[in-house]
């Protein structure tokens, strides 16, 4: 369900995710890689650690979720470039 929300542009269609909204708009990733790297490498530590078979798969499929994060962010990317490209060439017809 789409929602409304101010913006500093005026009123924006929004999803109801503001944050990663706003994460896409700004394309600033730095603070998010950070913390995905910092954390992806203590699981893949704690994931090739022998003691605990269940904490070692918990790593992985917490490594795994970090993964297709990732990947959902740059497809949202992705999507964003595509939406625009697509807004350029309906108002170069319409020039």
């Amino acid at each position: 369900m789409l929602d409304t929300r101010e913006a500093p542009k005026g009123k924006v269609v929004s999803a109801g995710y503001p944050g990663i909204e706003q994460l896409i708009d700004s394309e600033d990733f730095t603070n998010v890689n950070e913390v995905f790297e910092k954390a992806y490498n203590e699981l893949s530590d704690q994931s090739r650690i022998k003691r605990g078979l269940k904490r070692s798969r918990e790593a992985k499929k917490a490594m795994r979720a970090i993964e297709l994060t990732m990947s959902l962010f740059k497809e949202l990317l992705e999507i964003k470039y595509r939406i625009q490209e697509m807004l350029k060439r309906s108002q170069t017809k319409r020039a």
